[in-house]
């Protein structure tokens, strides 16, 4: 059976009313405000943070995230977030960044509030019109000068994503039959799967760069705005890279609903000059990490929606790579 993910419903979240008193104290100081009402948290995402809507009693709109020990991935990443977004100011439009309002700890809590965006989810199903929004808002990303990028970041995606050792060695082990795939993962033929590991070995010599890398763009992390333009949220991972791997990570998606990601490719500004071999080593490496966690438990606080992500992805990551390299069929 094929594995489906509802990105609209992958979460399931406190409520304000559930956060310590302390907690809620420290997110209206951090909003300037006190809190008139909050809305229902989002079931988007995929940590079990506390993240939703607050009315402030000054007439503001904030969105705000609170983690606790419950949820430790996010307690890591709220304060990076914070940090990212505040380095992201001095950029005009932030790059379609929220804007940070403030970020605070208190004891084994971290906190965040950001600017309210009104917006929906795009990719559900992929549009073409979506497809472009997403598109220019990765140019811009494109557009930030390397000496920039290096201030904003020291990360590396060739040797975070690249050199990802469990993920190449989830790549061999499959090719060699020494691993199970996981369930609703089609297994890839050997011979096949040899190539699959062969390119993700090349991911680290091929994805260096020096452009701004978001690191996790999924529908997710994107809100299709009132002026029909895209905000990119949750600035938890960014890296430095080739400019054109924010923008083919959403293809295999994208290619799931029918977009014709090779016209994408040959035309974007982004893609059109690139190694194509540079392109397949991405997608490899990239499904050798989704198939590395896909068959664990899923972490504190997080549904299962994880992982059935991973194995979603990292099949379609599969399947593009088939599509490319001329195997399908």
């Amino acid at each position: 059976m094929t594995v489906q993910v509802d990105y609209l419903r992958t979460s399931r979240r406190p409520q304000f009313a559930d956060l310590p008193a302390d907690v809620r104290a420290l997110l209206a100081e951090v909003a300037g405000s006190p809190v008139a009402s909050a809305r229902p948290s989002v079931t988007s995402g995929f940590t079990g943070a506390f993240a939703a809507l607050l009315d402030l009693a000054d007439g503001r709109r904030v969105f705000a995230k609170a983690a606790g020990p419950a949820a430790p991935h996010a307690r890591v990443a709220i304060p990076q977030e914070a940090l990212v977004l505040g380095r992201l100011e001095r950029f005009e439009g932030r790059l379609t960044a929220p804007a940070l309002v403030g970020a605070a700890g208190l004891e084994d809590w971290q906190v965040v509030v950001v600017e309210a965006i009104d917006g929906r989810m795009p990719g559900v199903p992929w549009t073409d019109a979506e497809v472009d929004v997403v598109h220019d808002a990765c140019l811009r990303l494109a557009a930030v000068p390397p000496e920039d990028v290096a201030a904003l970041t020291p990360s590396s995606l060739a040797a975070d994503v690249g050199g990802d050792e469990v993920a190449l060695t989830t790549l061999d082990e499959l090719a060699a039959g020494r691993r199970d795939w996981p369930e609703s993962v089609p297994p890839v033929r050997p011979e096949l799967m040899r190539e699959v590991a062969r390119l993700g070995h090349l991911a680290r010599r091929l994805l260096e760069g020096d452009r701004l890398v978001h690191c996790d763009l999924r529908p997710d992390n994107l809100l299709l705005d009132t002026a029909g333009q895209v905000r990119i949220v949750d600035w938890n991972w960014v890296t430095r890279g080739p400019a054109w791997t924010d923008f083919v990570s959403l293809w295999p998606l994208m290619a799931r609903d029918g977009i014709d990601v090779d016209r994408l490719c040959r035309e974007s500004p982004l893609t059109q000059d690139t190694e194509p071999e540079a392109i397949d080593a991405f997608l490899a490496v990239l499904a050798g990490y989704l198939l590395s966690h896909a068959g664990n438990p899923a972490p504190p606080a997080t549904l299962n929606a994880i992982r059935d992500h991973q194995r979603l992805l990292g099949r379609l990551c599969l399947d593009l790579l088939a599509q490319r390299r001329g195997w399908a069929g």
